[in-house]
């Protein structure tokens, strides 16, 4: 999905998820590109990681593979790229139908997206922003009630204890709270439209 990049500032990182449903008796075909394309990707500039996940039917009948940038302009330079259009056209030879691909900027790349038919739908502003402050103001007290035990913490600049707590909490609801979370909502944030 194509975005509008603001030139003067400087874009937020940029996840984007590709699922590959493989055609039948294509699987090591398919491993092969995808195994082209993620060694591609790691020489390219302001990859921050990338990660493959294999097939386990009947849930997740695809492989997936999430590419991580540090801005959106990066990620979008990628997708410009020959390299890239080349190594996709091979992989599209071995997928069975379009694959679907998915890009999350910013708050959206907290919550975690199902492996399913419904993998290109994100939840409404409205309801992220809910589960994010549902998830954000118990982790905030929390924090600052932790480190307000530490006598040590008192001591220092306020600007500084700011800056470890809200790293703190950003590393919490990034790794930890945010994945689990959104898992835990999820007959909320991705209702079945059956």
């Amino acid at each position: 999905m194509a975005r509008e990049a603001n030139a003067e500032q400087q874009s937020p990182g940029a996840t984007k998820i590709i699922d590959r449903i493989p055609r039948a008796g294509a699987e090591g075909q398919l491993e092969a590109a995808i195994r082209d394309i993620t060694e591609a990707l790691h020489r390219w500039p302001g990859l921050s990681s990338v990660h493959v996940i294999r097939p386990s039917p009947p849930e997740q009948p695809a492989y997936r593979i999430i590419c991580v940038f540090d801005t959106e302009d990066h990620l979008r330079a990628w997708d410009d790229s020959d390299d890239y259009q080349k190594l996709i056209s091979v992989a599209d030879e071995f997928t069975e139908g379009e694959p679907q691909r998915t890009w999350l900027t910013g708050l959206e790349t907290w919550f975690t997206l199902p492996v399913s038919t419904i993998a290109d739908r994100r939840p409404p502003a409205f309801k992220m922003a809910i589960t994010t402050f549902i998830a954000l103001f118990p982790t905030i007290l929390l924090v600052h009630a932790l480190l307000a035990l530490l006598p040590e913490f008192d001591a220092i600049p306020a600007i500084v204890g700011d800056a470890i707590s809200v790293a703190i909490v950003v590393l919490l609801m990034t790794y930890l709270i945010m994945p689990r979370f959104t898992r835990l909502l999820k007959f909320w944030l991705y209702p079945d439209r059956s």
